[in-house]
């Protein structure tokens, strides 16, 4: 029975295990020598299928010197860890005066010194910043450690934040602040300053710290005609955020968000009480 594909030229059958192996796989330039389940994971060996190398300093057809295993986390496959075991070549360049001399190969879908493969990295980055799925819990799955998959996600998601058109033109931006790291023995209350465009209802980015100085390095960071066409900030009454808005949100206007005037509003009876309450009773007992 044949399946859609096709291996070297010609239609996948299903008593051509490899070439079944190698289209659930999914990685172009890439044969499968095996694959073997383990007592937690799924291993794929594989190489590459580059038979004709030339030497990238001379031009020169290169010389297969040695092989080497490279351990790589690829997505998980029907639920379970996958690990590749790519056969790495090591070549040489055939011509004795060529400082090249030798180089291992390559593939864009493996970064170098990588643990995972691009699309691992890419999928978790995803499930942390789409689907907002804990950094241990995807790691777990793809049988790395946290920092593995954190690092990932800087990597493939700086791009995607960094990107001007994720957030588009802001005329109305909302500023607050978060306790993102509660204190303890070791270090006092951490904390982070959201910015939200408060038409589109997304945060636009995260600053750490509170103080105005954090907040003018990031009005200071940004592209400032994308500043220029904000018209309205909202921010609560902290001196810290009035201070840090200048100078580069000087033209916009300015106004308290409405929950921290709310708060201050039903504050404010109980602060009047405490500062005449005592010399009130002090009359009283006078008398």
């Amino acid at each position: 029975m044949a399946v859609e594909g096709y291996e070297h030229g010609g239609p996948l059958t299903m008593s051509d295990g490899i070439g079944l192996a190698e289209a659930l796989l999914g990685l172009d330039g890439f044969t499968v020598l095996d694959v073997a389940e383990g007592p937690a994971e799924l291993v794929i060996t594989i190489e590459s299928v580059a038979e004709l190398v030339g030497c990238g300093r001379c031009g020169v057809r290169a010389e297969a010197q040695d092989r080497m295993p490279i351990d790589i986390r690829d997505l998980t496959c029907f639920g379970r860890p996958a690990r590749l075991v790519w056969i790495k070549r090591r070549w040489r360049c055939a011509d004795a005066d060529c400082d090249a001399k030798t180089w291992t190969e390559h593939s864009d879908h493996v970064d170098a010194q990588a643990v995972l493969t691009r699309r691992a990295g890419a999928e978790a980055c995803r499930q942390v910043g789409e689907e907002a799925r804990p950094v241990s819990r995807v790691a777990a799955e793809l049988g790395v450690c946290w920092w593995t998959v954190m690092n990932a996600v800087t990597e493939h998601g700086t791009p995607l934040v960094d990107d001007p058109a994720r957030v588009g033109a802001v005329t109305q931006l909302g500023v607050d602040e978060t306790s993102f790291l509660s204190a303890n023995r070791l270090h006092a209350t951490i904390y982070a300053t959201g910015l939200v465009d408060l038409e589109a209802k997304i945060l636009i980015d995260m600053v750490e710290g509170n103080a105005a100085a954090d907040l003018r390095r990031w009005t200071a960071n940004a592209d400032p005609k994308w500043l220029a066409g904000i018209k309205v900030v909202a921010t609560d009454l902290a001196e810290s955020f009035r201070a840090g808005l200048s100078p580069g949100l000087d033209h916009a206007t300015r106004v308290a968000d409405p929950f921290h005037v709310v708060r201050v509003r039903h504050e404010a009876p109980c602060i009047r009480r405490r500062v005449r309450d005592p010399p009130l009773r002090a009359v009283a007992a006078a008398r």
